[in-house]
């Protein structure tokens, strides 16, 4: 099918050609070229003028490969900057690509570079509209600041193509001063134009934090388009500049979620204390990804931040003590043990469950009567939370797990049989075997259960005796662990 339509493309071509060779042949006469063109530059002029159109594209490419040299050809080449004659190219042995004398024309003058600036803005004026369109990709690609305002007036050209080349060549040229105008276009729907605004501003913003220009990146923060002022804060990631910072921290109560997001992940990399006490009190943020992107900036920070988020535990606001709880955890400072303890009788379950959550992380053993309490907990999920920490602390928990056994509270009792199993002390094989005895059913399987996970040869005849269990899910428990105990 691919073949087919090359085939037909080729055939029209043909037909063109044949109608007419004269088709889309230049104005300029041949008469016009400087008597002191150099001869190989001449040549290739006039064969800019050629009846054959792969001829006039076969001159300009030959044109462009002189570089600087080819600048006495500067006004032939603009010349037919409006010849678009189709020329198929074979690029392998069955692709075909499409040129033109027009397209190899623009390669040509962005290749004798400052000298064909001046010419190609005078050719943005041109009546002819691919004229227009080519002229500005031309200074896109020769990238000389010159052509920002003629290419900004271009903007507003009654052409689309011709206005979509002039965004294109201005993001390629990358000068802040044509951030206002390119804001002004995101606001344009007509096909091409809003995407290919967002590009150019995109390149123009990256230039900017790469050369550390802050004053117009500021400015782009304060945009009235909010996608500038997300690319503004995106830049920001990374530059470690103290000016950014209140600029930034004003970002915080910004009316775009992708803004406020930008300028907390900025902040974080910047790592400036200012920033801490406004990003505390975002934490009650409704929105799951900017509080992520909170706790990772706080962090970040490290000790700067423990003693305020420290304060955090105690603030009004419960989304905000509960998100404290957990950075604290991640910070792993061992200051923030005694008030993480203390947050475990706070009224939200939720602050609870964290606080168990990163004292598990500190693993801190002055922790561990207080995570045991906590398995009595009314909540689930702090009790499951309180059950991970106490397993994350390890060794140092098991002597007051060996206790739990025997707590006065089933909850207590079965999660400290759990736990036991799951850190595989062998000090508690002894109480685990005991624990087969317990009243409780649910505690007698977790202890048989705990038992074969810990592997050791003591508990196989109690096990065996716990095979006469009365309730068949301790029976199960005990049969599961005989056969770990034996594979071992």
């Amino acid at each position: 099918m691919k073949n087919i339509r090359q085939n037909l493309l080729l055939a029209a071509i043909i037909i063109f050609t044949a109608q007419g060779l004269c088709f889309a042949q230049p104005a300029i006469p041949r008469d016009k070229i400087p008597a002191n063109t150099p001869p190989e530059v001449r040549s290739e002029i006039e064969g800019l003028y050629s009846h054959d159109p792969s001829e006039r594209r076969k001159a300009a490419v030959n044109l462009g490969e002189m570089g600087v040299r080819a600048v006495p050809a500067i006004p032939f080449l603009i010349g037919i900057l409006g010849d678009e004659y189709p020329i198929l190219l074979h690029t392998g042995t069955d692709t075909m690509e499409s040129s033109s004398p027009a397209q190899e024309s623009v390669i040509a003058l962005s290749r004798t570079g400052k000298p064909a600036v001046e010419p190609l803005i005078a050719a943005l004026k041109d009546e002819d509209r691919v004229v227009r369109k080519n002229a500005a990709d031309a200074l896109g690609q020769i990238r000389d600041s010159h052509a920002i305002e003629p290419l900004i007036s271009a903007l507003h050209d009654k052409e689309l193509k011709v206005r979509c080349s002039a965004i294109r060549a201005l993001g390629e040229i990358r000068d802040v001063r044509a951030l206002e105008a390119l804001s002004s276009l995101l606001s344009d729907r007509k096909a091409g134009v809003h995407q290919t605004t967002e590009e150019a501003l995109d390149k123009i913003i990256g230039n900017l934090k790469d050369s550390g220009n802050v004053e117009p990146l500021i400015a782009a923060l304060n945009s009235k388009e909010n996608i500038v002022r997300r690319m503004a804060a995106k830049a920001m990631q990374g530059m470690n500049d103290s000016r950014l910072v209140e600029p930034l921290i004003a970002s915080l109560n910004d009316g775009d979620e992708l803004v406020r997001e930008n300028a907390i992940k900025a902040l974080g990399k910047i790592k400036d204390t200012r920033a801490v006490e406004p990003l505390i009190a975002l934490l009650k943020n409704p929105y799951p990804d900017i509080r992520d992107s909170i706790a990772k900036a706080l962090a970040g920070m490290g000790k700067p931040v423990v003693q305020p988020l420290i304060a955090a535990l105690n603030n009004q606001n419960e989304d905000i003590r509960s998100n404290a709880a957990l950075i604290l955890g991640e910070i792993k400072d061992s200051h923030a043990v005694v008030p993480l303890i203390e947050a475990l009788t706070d009224k939200s379950w939720l602050v609870r469950y964290n606080a168990a959550k990163a004292l598990g992380t500190l693993r801190d053993t002055i922790a561990v009567e207080s995570l045991i309490n906590c398995l009595k907990d009314q909540n689930s999920h702090v009790r499951e939370s309180a059950a991970i920490a106490l397993e994350e602390i390890g060794t140092p928990s098991v002597e007051h797990l060996v206790v739990a056994l025997k707590d006065g509270d089933l909850h207590v009792r079965v999660w400290a049989a759990s736990i036991l199993g799951k850190i595989k002390d062998r000090h508690a094989v002894v109480p685990l075997i005991e624990a087969l005895g317990d009243e409780s059913w649910v505690v007698r399987s977790e202890a048989a259960k705990a038992l074969g996970e810990i592997e050791d040869d003591r508990a196989v005849e109690p096990l065996r005796d716990a095979l006469n269990d009365k309730v068949s899910n301790v029976r199960d428990m005990a049969e599961g662990a005989l056969q770990q105990i034996k594979t071992k």
